[in-house]
């Protein structure tokens, strides 16, 4: 396996930055994760990674060889596309075989390599099946047997999960983990999907503009992100205004509109009294309380749609400038024009200086 460090990594297309001054480590074995939307420089970063984008300034280093002027082919890099990218006249097995065969190994080493890649991906006795006769999830085994059968030192999975229905990609999301750690590869995967991010990396980086916002483990970037931007990518979904009027008893006295809300002092590090303030919350976070109290808000129902595992609700009127979204489960109450209350518990309620978006 090897490490991947990337060195104040650049690309620009004339007049426009796509990554900009990217620096990351890798550690051999670890898969992490480049999360973010569409045009923040994930794919472009994965493309000079693998050879197939020419940086404009920076470096990139596998296993401590300096590789920018190296041909992808020779970056001993494994690539699994976004549209997997099989041979549809090839066989299971060929299409696994391909890149064996165009190195000229043995046929009985070829032969020992797929039978082991097979077994690994769990399609034993799928050999002799075309693409056309097998699943989603079952080619996309077979695109990721091909890029791990070449033994590559890093693998890179660009949106591996995004052609599957939901209760597929939550399946794969599971076995490709469990490959992954199996054949202790150092892994990167770009996604647009918070949640497929943190389910599967070992640390999560969030990017915008080409530029790298926050690096954590999984947890650390779902409940701590560092900035409303990437609260509002994390899927926060309650993000507003106001201002931080004084500190007294160890918290942070918050004026939104004419409402008051509390959060610990801890939570408002580096703000000062009368400073704007943005806050954050988790729809999932929010309660409905029975009773007044503090941080407790009072408001109608706007609307309210069921999901399942649990019911969705917008409820007006609690602030001035916008609804707040409430994420709950068993919910029995009434629909839209129900009074109701809804509690911002301290503890859960994110602060940030108001000019601190990005």
């Amino acid at each position: 396996m090897a490490t991947l460090k990337l060195e104040a990594l650049t690309k620009k297309f004339e007049d426009m930055t796509a990554v900009d001054h990217m620096n990351l480590e890798v550690a051999d074995g670890e898969m992490i994760a480049l999360l973010g939307g569409s045009g923040c420089g994930k794919t472009t970063t994965l493309r000079m990674i693998a050879g197939f984008t020419t940086p404009t300034e920076g470096d990139i280093w596998i296993d401590g060889e300096r590789v920018n002027e190296l041909p992808s082919y020779k970056r001993n890099v494994g690539i699994f596309f976004q549209n997997y990218a099989l041979f549809p006249h090839l066989t299971t097995f060929d299409n696994i075989a391909f890149g064996l065969k165009l190195k000229k190994l043995p046929k009985d080493v070829v032969k020992e390599k797929v039978r082991k890649i097979l077994s690994l991906v769990q399609l034993e006795g799928m050999e002799k099946r075309f693409p056309k006769e097998l699943s989603g999830g079952q080619q996309q085994r077979v695109a990721l047997a091909r890029a791990l059968v070449m033994e590559p030192a890093v693998l890179l999975l660009d949106e591996p999960l995004s052609n599957l229905d939901a209760k597929l990609r939550v399946e794969m999301q599971v076995e490709i983990k469990r490959i992954q750690k199996e054949v202790g590869i150092t892994t990167i995967i770009v996604t647009h999907d918070q949640e497929e991010a943190v389910s599967l990396a070992d640390r999560v980086i969030v990017m915008n503009a080409g530029r790298i916002l926050q690096v954590g483990s999984p947890k650390e970037v779902f409940d701590c992100p560092v900035s409303p931007f990437v609260a509002d990518f994390m899927g926060f979904g309650n993000i507003f205004s106001g201002r931080l009027a004084r500190f007294r008893d160890g918290r942070g006295e918050i004026l939104c509109g004419q409402e008051t809300l509390y959060a610990p002092e801890a939570s408002c590090k580096g703000i000062e009294e009368g400073e704007e303030v943005t806050l954050a919350i988790r729809p999932e976070n929010l309660i409905l309380a029975e009773a007044p109290g503090r941080n407790v808000l009072g408001g109608r129902i706007r609307n309210v749609t069921y999901k399942g595992h649990m019911t969705r609700l917008e409820v007006k009127d609690c602030l001035a400038e916008q609804d707040l979204y409430l994420s709950v489960h068993d919910y029995e109450g009434e629909g839209a024009g129900t009074p109701v209350r809804v509690c911002l518990p301290e503890e859960k309620l994110l602060v940030y200086p108001r000019e601190q978006w990005s």
